[in-house]
């Protein structure tokens, strides 16, 4: 029985794509790997209890264009399933990455995160596809990205340590239309991430989402007040924040919930 396994970085929001179908993540150093080994029947498990079956889809999918065998996917690794954390296009990534190694398929980082966009956009796993995410996950770069055309556009060198929150509160209201209303204050988030400008981008980003999303602002000031940036990623619960001092920032949010200090890579993850 032949096997292979991948893995793929986790991640937060520099901006949310939701709005104008423009954004940008960047990794950190939680991730999923996938092992996928030939079997007679496909069967996919995972560390966190999820629902699985979007995955079930993804993997059909993608044997429908290259035309391989049944597969084993077991998913493990460290990185929260809480909403904001990118798993689910590293999910995705990693399964991707193993089944090019397990079967030649011969895509390119990049290309698997392209493939990834258009795979979770097409089973409901996210409304834009989240190339922003995908290309985070898959390269462990931050790229501003055009979901629509799942194009790159530019390079952020995001850098530091990060500070994730995993708050006690459950999801935010997101609801589309509500996100839509706040365009006009994410296209400022956009310019500036143009200009390379990635810390004003990501606090505009986290205050326009945070409201539209109803979260309590109080994280996101209190990393303000020590000279963080970060806030909401993706539509939430999950909170990420690049900080100088990660540890006292920790200490101050740990009353909001779960926090947990992670480094931003600088390259793709790779199986030990």
């Amino acid at each position: 029985m032949r096997c292979a396994e991948a893995c793929a970085w986790g991640g937060g929001s520099v901006i949310n794509a939701i709005a104008l179908g423009i954004g940008a993540s960047f990794p950190i150093s939680l991730r999923i790997a996938a092992r996928v080994c030939e079997s007679d029947e496909d069967l996919i498990s995972s560390y966190a209890d999820v629902d699985l079956s979007p995955m079930y889809k993804a993997l059909a999918l993608l044997r429908e264009r290259f035309k391989f065998g049944n597969v084993r996917v077991e998913f493990s690794g460290d990185l929260p399933t809480a909403g904001g954390l990118k798993s689910s296009s590293a999910a995705v990534n990693a399964m991707i990455l193993a089944l090019n190694e397990l079967f030649g398929l011969g895509l390119s980082r990049l290309e698997a995160a392209r493939l990834n966009a258009q795979v979770s956009k097409a089973v409901g796993i996210s409304v834009t596809g989240a190339f922003d995410d995908a290309a985070a996950s898959a390269l462990g770069e931050s790229w501003l990205t055009d979901n629509s055309e799942n194009a790159l556009l530019r390079r952020l060198d995001v850098s530091g340590r990060a500070v994730v929150l995993i708050p006690r509160w459950g999801r935010g209201r997101a609801r589309l239309e509500e996100m839509k209303l706040i365009a006009p204050i994410v296209r400022a988030a956009v310019l500036y991430a143009f200009k390379g400008d990635w810390r004003t981008a990501m606090a505009i980003n986290a205050v326009a989402y945070g409201f539209a999303l109803g979260y309590d602002p109080a994280p996101t000031l209190e990393a303000m007040r020590l000279g963080a940036v970060g806030g909401v990623s993706g539509t939430g619960p999950s909170h990420v924040f690049i900080a100088e001092e990660p540890r006292r920032l920790a200490d101050v949010l740990a009353r909001f919930g779960e926090v947990v200090e992670v480094e931003i890579p600088r390259g793709p993850c790779r199986v030990t």
